[in-house]
C-alpha cells in the first residue's frame, strides 16, 4: 500500500498592490503555519483563482490598479466553489464595508490594523470555513 500524506496548512492568496504591506503580511502568516502566495493587483488576483482552486482564503485589498478587490469578489460570486476573503481598505467608510459584505466578503479590516488583530481574524475566518 502506498502512503500519502495530506497537506492541511491552510492556503492564504494576498493580493495587495502596496509591495511592503504584501511581504510583510506574507511573512507573519508563513510565520503562523500558513502557505501564502502573492499577487499584487486584481487582474492577477483574478488569473490565480481561475488558475487554482485550493486557497482557503483570500485576503485583498480594496484599491487595486486594474480589478479592485471588490470587483474580484463580485466575479467570483456565483462561483460552485466559495473561498472566503478578507477585504482589506484603507476608505473604510460604511459604504465600502456594506458593499465588501453584499458581495460575500468574510471580513472587512481597515487600514492601518494591528497585525494581531489581523492574524485573529485570519484565523476565526479559517476556523468557520472548516466547520461549513
Amino acid at each position: 500500500m502506498e502512503a500519502f500524506s495530506l497537506d492541511l496548512t491552510p492556503r492564504v492568496l494576498i493580493a495587495e498592490d502596496d509591495k511592503e504591506l504584501r511581504e510583510l503580511l506574507a511573512l507573519v502568516l508563513e510565520n503562523e503555519g500558513y502557505q501564502v502566495c502573492q499577487c499584487s493587483d486584481g487582474e492577477q488576483l483574478l488569473a490565480r483563482l481561475t488558475e487554482q482552486h485550493n486557497f482557503n482564503l483570500v485576503i485583498s485589498d480594496v484599491r487595486m490598479p486594474g480589478l479592485s478587490g471588490l470587483e474580484v469578489l463580485s466575479r467570483r460570486r456565483g462561483q460552485m466553489q466559495q473561498i472566503p476573503f478578507i477585504c482589506m481598505t484603507a476608505f473604510g467608510d460604511t459604504q465600502t464595508h456594506h458593499r465588501a459584505r453584499h458581495l460575500g466578503a468574510a471580513a472587512t479590516i481597515d487600514k492601518p490594523f494591528d497585525l494581531d488583530e489581523m492574524m485573529e481574524l485570519v484565523a476565526h475566518v479559517c476556523l468557520r470555513n472548516e466547520r461549513n
